[in-house]
This record gives C-alpha cells, sequence and structure tokens, in this order.
C-alpha cells in the first residue's frame, strides 16, 4: 500500500517507534496492538502467517551426505585435498570438527 510508519501510526494509534521496532523483529506486539496494525493497513492474518519449515527425516540427511561423498570423489578431489583443506583452516584458528567428521578425515 506504500504507506509510510507515519501513515500506519496515525490509522492504527501505534507510536511510529514501536511500529519501527515490530518491523525491525525488536518487539513483539500485542494482539491487540496487532489487530490495530491488520486494520490500519488492510491486510489479514493470513497475509502474515509464515508456514513452519519442514522437518528433513535423518534418512534423507545422511543420503545427502552420502551423495556429496560420491560428487567429491567424482571430482577427483580426494580425501586428502580435503584433508589438506582442513589443515589449512585449523592453522588460521578455524574449528573443523564438523567438517571432519562428515568427510570423515578425523
Amino acid at each position: 500500500m506504500r504507506l509510510t510508519l507515519s501513515d500506519v501510526s496515525h490509522r492504527s494509534g501505534v507510536t511510529i517507534a514501536q511500529l519501527s521496532r515490530i518491523e525491525n523483529g525488536l518487539a513483539d506486539p500485542r494482539l491487540s496492538t496487532l489487530a490495530r496494525i491488520l486494520a490500519a493497513t488492510g491486510a489479514t492474518v493470513a497475509d502474515i502467517v509464515v508456514d513452519a519449515p519442514s522437518v528433513i527425516p535423518l534418512s534423507e540427511v545422511l543420503r545427502l551426505r552420502q551423495l556429496g561423498r560420491e560428487r567429491i570423489e567424482r571430482s577427483g578431489v580426494g580425501v586428502s585435498d580435503v584433508g589438506a583443506r582442513l589443515e589449512r583452516k585449523e592453522q588460521r584458528g578455524e574449528d573443523t570438527t564438523t567438517e571432519r567428521a562428515v568427510f570423515g578425515t578425523a
């Protein structure tokens, strides 16, 4: 609707400062405040509801990990190349525990 915070503030009765905090994720509005903001903007709850993230089964994670390992092997980058890269990261002080577990170079 191309409304400014000032426009929404005047229409909803919510202060510009509070609208800004809500917009930037620094405050969670009460349901009554949210209802006033929605009415002021012409939006509905359906317009702002976000679907829950999907859950990926462990079997799918493991399958994708195996596919990744196979791609690495097919690319010609051997475990020693990966190990060398991880060693360089460790020399820079980076934690490589997770990567070593994934690539089997622990």
